[in-house]
């Protein structure tokens, strides 16, 4: 009995040690965690400088839509929408640009047209938003929109 006494403090220390150590490992190795599930747009997994970086004081997101060349319709809204997401902001409004840009000539599996994209301030797309072909469905694009940005602007403010 006086030897279970003597290891109990060790054993149990050695326990609650190990245990979340133990748990993790067994969580990522049975792909219970999935990465990434904070974000409500697809992240771009290559590098593609779309605009011109701006200058270094500048630090502003930009919104960018890719305009599909013969645009009918439902497309021509995107930039209202686009807008109520930018006002949406309040007092962060002015970190957010609006810029209509039809896409590059290189293909690209990435971008779509009529895709909206998230730009950082030294022109590097880094999320993807797919534009839905029901209207219905846009005030919840423009939920996971902004939801994002605001996340990235929080990081921002704690960065500089």
């Amino acid at each position: 009995m006086s030897g279970w006494r003597r290891w109990r403090v060790p054993a149990l220390f050695a326990a609650v040690i190990l245990l979340p150590v133990v748990l993790a490992a067994l969580t990522l190795h049975q792909g219970w965690y999935e990465p990434g599930t904070r974000s409500k747009g697809h992240w771009l997994h290559q590098e593609i400088y779309l605009l011109q970086p701006l200058p270094a004081h500048q630090h502003q997101w930009r919104l960018v839509y890719l305009v599909a060349p013969r645009c009918e319709g439902q497309c021509r809204q995107v930039p209202a929408l686009m807008a109520r997401i930018q006002a949406a902001l309040g007092r962060n409004l002015d970190k957010l640009e609006l810029v209509q840009l039809t896409p590059p000539h290189e293909a690209n599996s990435e971008m779509r047209e009529g895709d909206i994209l998230l730009v950082d301030d030294r022109g590097l797309a880094i999320l993807r938003y797919e534009v839905p072909g029901s209207t219905t469905t846009w005030p919840l694009l423009g939920k996971a929109v902004l939801s994002d940005l605001q996340q990235l602007l929080k990081y921002q403010r704690g960065v500089q």
